[in-house]
Protein backbone atom coordinates (compact mmCIF):
# COMPACT_ATOMS: atom_id res chain seq x y z
CA UNK A 1 0.00 0.00 0.00
CA UNK A 2 1.17 3.44 -0.86
CA UNK A 3 2.05 5.98 2.04
CA UNK A 4 -1.00 8.06 2.10
CA UNK A 5 -0.55 9.76 5.13
CA UNK A 6 2.55 10.53 7.82
CA UNK A 7 0.40 9.81 10.46
CA UNK A 8 0.45 6.48 12.16
CA UNK A 9 -2.09 4.08 11.42
CA UNK A 10 -2.69 1.11 13.60
CA UNK A 11 -2.29 -1.82 10.91
CA UNK A 12 -6.36 -2.99 11.63
CA UNK A 13 -6.91 0.82 10.47
CA UNK A 14 -5.05 0.89 7.18
CA UNK A 15 -7.89 -0.85 4.88
CA UNK A 16 -10.26 2.22 6.30
CA UNK A 17 -8.04 4.53 4.66
CA UNK A 18 -9.83 7.34 2.54
CA UNK A 19 -9.94 10.33 1.26
CA UNK A 20 -11.15 12.75 4.01
CA UNK A 21 -11.72 15.69 1.60
CA UNK A 22 -14.71 13.74 0.33
CA UNK A 23 -16.36 13.50 3.26
CA UNK A 24 -19.69 15.56 4.28
CA UNK A 25 -20.45 18.06 7.00
CA UNK A 26 -23.93 18.01 7.82
CA UNK A 27 -23.66 21.92 8.89
CA UNK A 28 -25.25 21.39 12.27
CA UNK A 29 -22.03 19.87 14.14
CA UNK A 30 -22.13 21.75 17.99
CA UNK A 31 -18.70 20.87 18.61
CA UNK A 32 -16.63 23.61 18.47
CA UNK A 33 -13.02 24.36 18.98
CA UNK A 34 -10.59 27.67 19.68
CA UNK A 35 -7.73 27.55 17.60
CA UNK A 36 -5.27 27.01 20.35
CA UNK A 37 -7.54 23.29 20.63
CA UNK A 38 -7.19 22.64 17.45
CA UNK A 39 -3.54 23.05 17.80
CA UNK A 40 -3.37 20.74 20.58
CA UNK A 41 -5.41 18.40 18.33
CA UNK A 42 -3.16 18.61 15.58
CA UNK A 43 0.02 17.75 18.08
CA UNK A 44 -2.00 15.06 19.40
CA UNK A 45 -2.58 13.21 16.19
CA UNK A 46 1.25 13.75 15.26
CA UNK A 47 2.06 11.80 18.41
CA UNK A 48 -0.46 8.93 18.68
CA UNK A 49 -1.82 9.09 15.17
CA UNK A 50 -5.22 7.51 14.48
CA UNK A 51 -6.28 5.60 17.62
CA UNK A 52 -9.55 5.82 16.53
CA UNK A 53 -11.15 5.91 13.22
CA UNK A 54 -13.80 8.70 11.97
CA UNK A 55 -17.49 7.30 12.11
CA UNK A 56 -19.56 8.45 9.07
CA UNK A 57 -22.75 7.17 7.69
CA UNK A 58 -22.58 5.45 4.13
CA UNK A 59 -23.40 8.79 2.38
CA UNK A 60 -19.88 10.01 3.59
CA UNK A 61 -21.26 12.51 6.55
CA UNK A 62 -19.81 12.55 9.61
CA UNK A 63 -21.19 10.77 12.82
CA UNK A 64 -17.55 11.83 15.14
CA UNK A 65 -14.30 13.09 13.69
CA UNK A 66 -15.43 16.06 11.93
CA UNK A 67 -12.79 18.47 14.05
CA UNK A 68 -10.04 15.96 13.62
CA UNK A 69 -10.87 15.60 9.98
CA UNK A 70 -10.59 19.31 9.38
CA UNK A 71 -7.60 19.77 11.26
CA UNK A 72 -6.26 17.38 9.12
CA UNK A 73 -6.93 19.11 5.91
CA UNK A 74 -5.65 22.19 6.85
CA UNK A 75 -1.81 20.62 7.81
CA UNK A 76 -2.31 19.61 4.32
CA UNK A 77 -2.96 15.37 5.75
CA UNK A 78 -5.78 13.71 3.21
CA UNK A 79 -6.29 10.10 3.92
CA UNK A 80 -7.48 8.77 7.40
CA UNK A 81 -9.14 5.75 8.28
CA UNK A 82 -13.10 6.27 7.91
CA UNK A 83 -15.61 3.60 9.79
CA UNK A 84 -18.75 3.74 7.79
CA UNK A 85 -21.91 2.58 9.03
CA UNK A 86 -25.53 1.88 8.73
CA UNK A 87 -26.54 5.49 10.26
CA UNK A 88 -30.54 6.65 9.58
CA UNK A 89 -30.00 10.40 9.98
CA UNK A 90 -31.32 10.96 13.69
CA UNK A 91 -29.02 7.81 14.45
CA UNK A 92 -26.59 9.52 13.25
CA UNK A 93 -26.61 12.86 15.23
CA UNK A 94 -27.57 10.62 18.34
CA UNK A 95 -24.11 9.35 18.27
CA UNK A 96 -22.80 12.58 17.48
CA UNK A 97 -24.38 13.68 20.58
CA UNK A 98 -23.37 11.01 22.21
CA UNK A 99 -19.75 11.19 21.42
CA UNK A 100 -19.47 14.90 22.10
CA UNK A 101 -21.28 14.53 25.73
CA UNK A 102 -20.68 10.99 27.55
CA UNK A 103 -17.18 11.72 28.69
CA UNK A 104 -17.85 11.70 32.39
CA UNK A 105 -16.67 14.07 35.49
CA UNK A 106 -12.93 13.76 36.46
CA UNK A 107 -11.82 13.29 39.50
CA UNK A 108 -9.43 16.04 40.95
CA UNK A 109 -6.64 13.96 43.34
CA UNK A 110 -6.33 11.29 40.57
CA UNK A 111 -6.09 14.16 37.59
CA UNK A 112 -3.47 15.68 39.77
CA UNK A 113 -1.97 12.04 40.25
CA UNK A 114 -1.80 11.78 36.27
CA UNK A 115 -0.46 15.05 36.40
CA UNK A 116 2.24 14.34 38.06
CA UNK A 117 2.89 10.98 36.36
CA UNK A 118 3.26 13.05 32.93
CA UNK A 119 5.49 15.41 34.63
CA UNK A 120 7.71 13.54 35.91
CA UNK A 121 7.89 11.46 32.79
CA UNK A 122 9.24 15.20 31.22
CA UNK A 123 6.36 15.96 29.74
CA UNK A 124 4.98 19.09 31.71
CA UNK A 125 5.34 21.59 28.81
CA UNK A 126 2.71 19.27 26.83
CA UNK A 127 0.83 18.89 29.87
CA UNK A 128 0.59 22.95 30.22
CA UNK A 129 0.11 23.37 26.50
CA UNK A 130 -2.99 20.68 26.71
CA UNK A 131 -4.99 22.52 29.91
CA UNK A 132 -4.42 25.78 28.47
CA UNK A 133 -5.90 24.66 25.23
CA UNK A 134 -8.93 23.58 27.50
CA UNK A 135 -8.83 26.68 29.58
CA UNK A 136 -7.45 25.23 32.57
CA UNK A 137 -4.14 25.97 34.12
CA UNK A 138 -1.74 23.61 35.85
CA UNK A 139 -3.19 22.77 39.50
CA UNK A 140 -1.26 25.30 42.36
CA UNK A 141 -0.04 22.05 44.61
CA UNK A 142 2.20 20.86 41.44
CA UNK A 143 3.34 24.54 41.23
CA UNK A 144 4.30 24.01 44.79
CA UNK A 145 5.98 19.99 43.77
CA UNK A 146 8.05 21.84 41.36
CA UNK A 147 9.52 24.36 43.60
CA UNK A 148 10.15 21.14 45.96
CA UNK A 149 7.61 21.48 48.62
CA UNK A 150 5.26 18.98 49.74
CA UNK A 151 2.59 18.25 48.26
CA UNK A 152 -1.05 17.54 49.18
CA UNK A 153 -3.95 17.45 47.11
CA UNK A 154 -7.42 19.46 48.61
CA UNK A 155 -10.28 19.87 46.42
CA UNK A 156 -10.86 23.05 44.87
CA UNK A 157 -14.62 22.79 45.40
CA UNK A 158 -17.59 21.21 46.80
CA UNK A 159 -21.12 20.60 45.68
CA UNK A 160 -24.41 19.85 46.45
CA UNK A 161 -26.91 18.75 43.65
CA UNK A 162 -30.24 19.64 44.57
CA UNK A 163 -32.83 17.69 42.86
CA UNK A 164 -36.38 19.58 41.92
CA UNK A 165 -39.34 18.62 40.46
CA UNK A 166 -39.67 20.22 36.94
CA UNK A 167 -37.91 23.03 35.39
CA UNK A 168 -40.15 26.07 37.23
CA UNK A 169 -38.90 24.18 40.53
CA UNK A 170 -35.33 24.24 39.38
CA UNK A 171 -35.79 28.16 38.26
CA UNK A 172 -37.14 29.01 41.87
CA UNK A 173 -34.60 27.18 43.92
CA UNK A 174 -31.59 28.61 42.35
CA UNK A 175 -33.35 32.21 42.18
CA UNK A 176 -33.84 31.25 46.02
CA UNK A 177 -29.98 30.08 46.18
CA UNK A 178 -28.14 33.31 44.52
CA UNK A 179 -30.27 35.93 46.62
CA UNK A 180 -28.83 34.22 49.67
CA UNK A 181 -25.60 34.60 48.06
CA UNK A 182 -24.89 31.03 47.30
CA UNK A 183 -22.36 30.64 44.08
CA UNK A 184 -24.82 28.45 41.84
CA UNK A 185 -24.98 27.03 38.67
CA UNK A 186 -27.76 24.75 36.37
CA UNK A 187 -26.65 21.47 36.01
CA UNK A 188 -29.22 18.96 34.14
CA UNK A 189 -28.40 15.35 34.47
Amino acid sequence: MDVKTTLFVPEAYKALLEDIRLLKSDGNNPNKMSNKQKSELWKSLQKYGWKYPIQADMNGVFADGEQRVTVCIEQGEFFAPVLRGEFTDTDRRMFRQIANKLKGKHNRELDVEDYMRIIEAGEREGLVDLLHSVGEKLPEELALKDAGEKVSVIPDTYELIVECRDESDQKAKFEELQTKGWKTRVLNL
